[in-house]
C-alpha cells in the first residue's frame, strides 16, 4: 500500500496520470473527463471528476488503482 498519498486538484492528478502514459479520451457526463490507458491488448478508461476542489487521498488511490499501476509506480508518480 502506498504512503502519503496526498490530496490532489483534478489538473494536479491529470498532470501525473499524463506523465505516466493516460491520455484524454473523451468528455463523460456533467463534469467527468475520461482518461485511457493502454496496457498491452487492455485498456483501462477511468472517470475523473474534473469540478471537484480537492480529490481525496482514497478517491486519488482509487483512481490509480482503477488504471492498473502497482504500489511501487504510484510511490514515483506521487513523490517526484
Amino acid at each position: 500500500m502506498p504512503k502519503n498519498i496526498p490530496s490532489l486538484k483534478p489538473k494536479k492528478l491529470i498532470k501525473i496520470l499524463e506523465k505516466a502514459g493516460c491520455k484524454f479520451y473523451r468528455e463523460g457526463k456533467g463534469d467527468h473527463s475520461l482518461y485511457i490507458r493502454q496496457l498491452g491488448t487492455e485498456k483501462r478508461i477511468v472517470p475523473i471528476d474534473m469540478g471537484a476542489k480537492e480529490m481525496s487521498p482514497a478517491y486519488v488511490l482509487r483512481i490509480f488503482r482503477q488504471f492498473g499501476f502497482t504500489d511501487e509506480e504510484i510511490e514515483t508518480m506521487i513523490h517526484k
